[in-house]
């Protein structure tokens, strides 16, 4: 990225205008107040002085919606820094290969590699490959034992065609002998090319995959 900063800061601009709008909706208020308050003194009764706990009470109102506003941008100043430098430091995942939790997985240079995790031994477990489309373009009988398992393929779908490097969705159906489901979850392996930000969330970017930070689950330098 050429300038994380202005990523980590899209976020909170929003947030900043918020409260930008505030403070000057606030300065109105606060004005009518002082104006309406000063038209009221100068109509008083001096013999029979209004009582200024009210117009005392109001300003103190005032004084912690003012403080408030500030207190919020101050956080929001803090929660940009942190999302800064979350953004920066997720820099030297590039290059290196992750593996996280996600069912849509990259294939690159020709190669897509992925694992899933069965909950219990099965009778059968199929892991398919879809395109972006949905399509079913690939599947192979998995292992069924209980754990966890690679599934590497060469993007050679089942009619013999090399596919292109890009984004496939992964899933794994296992079946027990009572045929009942399974529960199953995929991870995807892929090398970080990339990082960015949004919606204040950082996500490393495997190819066209974005992984959100929290979501990884190892790193290494192999592919």
């Amino acid at each position: 990225m050429s300038d994380l900063a202005t990523i980590a800061g899209i976020t909170n601009q929003g947030v900043l205008d918020k409260n930008a709008a505030a403070k000057n909706k606030l300065a109105e208020d606060l004005d009518s107040f002082l104006l309406l308050l000063t038209q009221q003194l100068k109509a008083q009764d001096p013999l029979s002085p209004m009582d200024s706990s009210e117009f005392t009470n109001q300003l103190v109102q005032f004084a912690q919606v003012e403080q408030q506003i500030g207190s919020n941008e101050n956080l929001t100043e803090l929660i940009g820094l942190s999302q800064q430098s979350i953004a920066s430091n997720s820099v030297n995942y590039i290059g290196h290969t992750v593996e996280g939790v996600s069912s849509q997985v990259p294939m690159q240079d020709g190669n897509l590699k992925a694992a899933y995790g069965i909950n219990d031994d099965a009778k059968t477990v199929t892991v398919v490959v879809r395109d972006n489309a949905g399509d079913i373009i690939y599947s192979e009988a998995g292992e069924t034992r209980k754990g966890v398992h690679e599934f590497n393929w060469d993007g050679v779908d089942s009619q013999g065609n090399q596919l292109p490097d890009g984004t496939y969705s992964i899933s794994a159906t296992a079946i027990a002998g009572d045929d009942t489901p399974i529960e199953t979850y995929i991870t995807a392996f892929g090398r970080v090319t990339g990082v960015t930000n949004i919606d204040g969330q950082t996500l490393l970017l495997l190819g066209q995959v974005g992984l959100p930070i929290g979501d990884v689950l190892s790193i290494s330098d192999g592919t």
